[in-house]
């Protein structure tokens, strides 16, 4: 018996929908993973010279909240766009997006009942933890560096540029 896989997209949308569709999942790739790497890059190195470590990690966990939280939509849409391509490879991806996530989601916790909101501290010890937490951040980055060229390079919109460039 001869089993062939069916290249048809799960789910189908066209026209307006599918622009729309697409500025959506572009727009909420830019906030997840532009903010990711803007606060890494820029507010983190900033905010520790300014307001000191400790004082910059307890404005860093209040960030990885909302960080963590745009991570479940950005993966949510990852899923719906990997179905929409029937794209085993986008699938997989996001998979990886939603282990990393609930485990940074698993970590956030550990992490913030080593933190004494009172006292402003943090508990010995909580620096090495600390750093699985940036290992895993690191691995989401690397995933949204590696998601980026197959949304766009492969998108409806850059099919449409490319036939603009021509004429």
């Amino acid at each position: 018996m001869n089993k062939t896989i069916s290249t048809r997209p799960f789910i189908r949308i066209s026209g307006f929908l599918q622009n729309f569709w697409t500025l959506g999942v572009c727009i909420t790739w830019g906030f997840w993973w532009g903010g990711l790497t803007f606060y890494a890059v820029v507010v983190v190195p900033i905010g520790t010279s300014d307001l000191g470590s400790v004082e910059q990690g307890f404005v860093t966990q209040q960030v990885t909240i909302v960080h963590n939280w745009l991570s479940v939509l950005f993966i949510l849409c990852l899923i719906l766009e990997s179905a929409m391509r029937s794209s085993r490879f986008l699938f997989g991806l996001g998979i990886a997006l939603s282990i990393l996530t609930y485990e940074l989601f698993r970590w956030h916790s550990h992490l913030s009942s080593m933190m004494n909101f009172q006292e402003r501290t943090v508990q010995a010890g909580f620096y090495q933890e600390h750093a699985v937490y940036l290992w895993l951040i690191a691995a989401q980055w690397i995933i949204g560096l590696i998601v980026s060229p197959m949304l766009f390079l492969n998108s409806r919109w850059h099919k449409y540029l490319l036939n603009q460039q021509k004429n």
